[in-house]
């Protein structure tokens, strides 16, 4: 998280995208009461409240990590298209459901196999991010970098650490990327240090390589698993 992001709270919520669907559904069937607009055929778009009440849910958490937001997400668009489809989809949605509980029960591993103390999981100079079906940029400005770990199942993310500096001259960042990619750059003159595994994937460092400094640089350390996908690092 940047100091940007932590000046105050974002308004948009999942309550209040319920109030404000409320108000929206009143005047429909106001209008419909008018016979200005036909109230049934609006009211088909119900699940894109489940939608919008998910993303709110997702971007309250600034973490990326609660799931609860996804399932919100993922089971509206279930939903809207399950009802244009004339039932067509009825076949697919358990197959989707099933993929749902696989993607939770991989954030779930990771949270456990990567073992974050809560204290540097809270704290500003560490970088935390997660995107599903879906991406996220976060750029990072704080002078202690302490690393982070970044997710991505479906989806992508840009990560900017050029204008960071690491905390005691070196960092860590863990990733996990399936069917997905990332993009991460860092300051030049920063070694990174690559010890993450790729299968049916890769990482690859495109940062500039010069002569060997005669003093030790800022060092990055890349892990984690890389399947179905890939991730740059880059100045």
């Amino acid at each position: 998280m940047t100091p940007e992001d932590a000046k105050a709270p974002s308004p948009f919520s999942p309550k209040l995208v319920l109030g404000v669907a409320i108000i929206v559904a009143g005047l429909v069937l106001t209008l419909d009461n008018l016979g200005l607009i036909e109230a049934h055929t609006i009211f088909k778009l119900w699940p894109l409240v489940l939608v919008a009440m998910g993303i709110a849910k997702i971007r309250q958490d600034r973490s990326g990590g609660g799931m609860g937001g996804w399932f919100l997400v993922l089971g509206g668009v279930f939903l809207l298209l399950f009802t244009f489809s004339r039932g067509h989809l009825a076949e697919a949605l358990a197959p989707m459901l099933v993929v749902a509980v696989g993607i939770l029960i991989v954030v779930k591993a990771l949270k456990q196999s990567r073992g974050v103390p809560p204290e540097l999981a809270k704290s500003d100079d560490f970088l935390q991010g997660t995107a599903i079906f879906g991406g996220f940029k976060r750029r990072v400005l704080t002078q202690a970098f302490k690393g982070g770990e970044l997710t991505a199942i479906f989806g992508g993310y840009e990560v900017d650490l050029r204008q960071a500096a690491l905390d005691s001259g070196q960092a860590r960042i863990d990733v996990f990327v399936l069917f997905g990619g990332g993009e991460i750059r860092v300051p030049d003159g920063w070694e990174v240090s690559n010890r993450a595994t790729a299968m049916f994937g890769a990482l690859n460092d495109t940062t500039h390589h010069g002569p060997s400094p005669t003093e030790a640089r800022p060092r990055l350390v890349v892990t984690g698993l890389i399947l179905f996908g890939g991730t740059e690092v880059k100045s």
